[in-house]
């Protein structure tokens, strides 16, 4: 939300729509959806609630917008990494160095997302397609890898679980507000290398070449 350079601006800096989807994501992940009202949004905002409808339609399209925002970037991000050099092993460390780092970043409460009972409800339809495609998107990378000799004959799904496994423990331990080191993004992502490469001896130069083509 900051340009580079420039102090990045406090939450009540932030544009309505933007307070709306921030303090929205708050209240999901302690309140659940179900328990969540837009009259609680409104109120956590500092707004009246007919001022709520002039950005959001209802607490589901606020929902929607959450779901959608972190979705695309992670699936964006995964095309991304495939579209540059270095092979199956290399695409999986960057990608997981963006990941976690968004994910420890994010001003949001990405909980809600992922660990409620969100996208088991039939409105959102939308997020559960981009859920599909994102899961296709590491199942691809991870198929390559084995095919290509880089990673373990192991059973595909169960490696993406582990992926996600990672991912979610970044998710909660950026809510809960748990000490950060700045070297989180490479632990996460060389612990996922390590149990995947078929030459573990490699995590070294494949965590080399994730870092100069992330610049």
């Amino acid at each position: 939300m900051a340009s580079s350079g420039r102090r990045a601006p406090h939450a009540e800096e932030w544009p309505t729509r933007e307070r709306i989807l921030l303090q929205a994501s708050r209240l999901f992940a302690v309140r659940g959806f179900h328990g969540t009202s837009t009259r609680d949004i409104a109120l956590a905002v500092g707004i009246r609630q007919p001022s709520m409808y002039s950005h959001f339609a209802s607490k589901q399209e606020i929902a929607e917008e959450l779901l959608r925002r972190d979705l695309t970037l992670g699936c964006d991000a995964l095309e991304r990494v495939a579209a540059g050099p270095g092979g199956p092993a290399v695409e999986l460390y960057r990608y997981l160095l963006w990941e976690v780092r968004h994910d420890l970043d994010s001003p949001f409460d990405l909980r809600s997302l992922y660990f409620g009972e969100l996208l088991d409800q039939p409105e959102f339809g939308e997020g559960r397609r981009l859920l599909a495609r994102y899961d296709r998107l590491i199942v691809a990378l991870l198929t390559r890898g084995q095919a290509a000799g880089e990673f373990i004959d192991t059973e595909v799904w169960f490696a993406k679980r582990a992926i996600d496994a990672v991912i979610l423990e970044a998710i909660r331990s950026a809510a809960v507000g748990r000490p950060r080191r700045d070297d989180e993004p490479d632990l996460a992502a060389s612990f996922v290398l390590r149990s995947l490469l078929a030459r573990p001896s490699r995590l070294g130069a494949v965590r080399a070449a994730a870092h100069r083509l992330e610049g």
